[in-house]
């Protein structure tokens, strides 16, 4: 099938693109910024554009039969804004796709999406998901929990403070549920949306099988990287003028307000369509981390 990909430079993206050349599929890159790796560069059809100019994405979408949207972010910068780039970016893509006459559309959001969501990654989200399923053409949305894997931003910022500091800092209590998805379960399952015709039409939650608190999480890796370190534990309440003081002095801020609340909230879903409707049996926490951290 040939496919094209937004956001393709980043780290799903990366991982992304090498399952779907393993898979033979022809891939279309859209990026606006970064590289792909070399290995991967001279096996794609390479597009510089962006989500929020639609006529670089009809460029790259020509020919093209399906999209996996990948655009997303974790914290605003001084051009890109979750209003502007998730919500309305999305909207863009859709009428780049009638545009370029693609058949389908595969969307990677993010478990814990509703219209009334306390912040506003999940709200943008939803709105991009409603501008989705209300396009007309066929799509699968894809609820994704924390994503680990090699270059991820989760586990690898974990395991560098694991090794530098003396302890190991805990924002809150630390029971807070995760349900990490190893990065190889993630790719699989968006490659398998694109013809599973089980999944056309659907919101499938994509996790790991395991809800892990995040003291838990801590144990797992510092188990496998041979680490003994204590938690040292951060009262929320200190943290919340902390990241309001990021917000206003850094774009993006490496810590925000909206970040804190999903944290509190927790990440988990119901992973019973992954397994039914895509085949996948996720990868536990432990044994996906041992397949790349030794």
């Amino acid at each position: 099938m040939k496919v094209a990909v937004t956001g393709a430079s980043g780290f799903v993206g990366q991982h992304l693109v090498k399952r779907l050349l393993d898979d033979n599929h022809e891939v279309t890159a859209l990026i606006r910024s970064g590289r792909l790796e070399e290995s991967l560069s001279r096996r794609v059809n390479e597009y510089y554009g962006s989500v929020e100019d639609t006529a670089s994405m009809v460029a790259a979408f020509g020919g093209q039969e399906a999209v996996i949207h990948l655009v997303g972010l974790i914290a605003e910068t001084k051009t890109k804004t979750f209003e502007k780039t998730v919500a309305q970016g999305t909207a863009n893509l859709v009428d780049a796709c009638r545009a370029a006459g693609i058949r389908k559309i595969v969307f990677l959001s993010a478990l814990g999406t509703a219209p009334n969501a306390q912040t506003k990654y999940h709200r943008t989200k939803y709105a991009a998901e409603q501008v989705i399923s209300k396009s007309g053409l066929d799509f699968t949305i894809l609820r994704a929990s924390v994503i680990f894997g090699p270059g991820d931003g989760f586990i690898s910022l974990l395991s560098r403070l694991i090794s530098k500091m003396p302890f190991t800092p805990v924002i809150g209590d630390g029971r807070y549920q995760l349900q990490p998805i190893f990065i190889d379960d993630l790719t699989r399952s968006m490659a398998g949306a694109l013809a599973a015709k089980e999944a056309s039409g659907e919101i499938i939650d994509l996790a790991g099988p395991e809800k892990l608190e995040y003291l838990e999480i801590l144990d797992i890796l510092k188990s496998v990287m041979g680490k003994r370190k204590m938690n040292f534990f951060v009262p929320v309440a200190l943290m919340r003028p902390m990241a309001f003081l990021l917000e206003k002095l850094m774009k993006p801020a490496p810590l925000t307000r909206d970040q804190l609340v999903m944290m509190e909230m927790g990440n988990t879903g119901d992973i019973t369509k992954m397994r039914e409707l895509l085949g996948i049996e996720p990868t536990s926490l432990e044994n996906g981390l041992r397949t790349y951290m030794r």
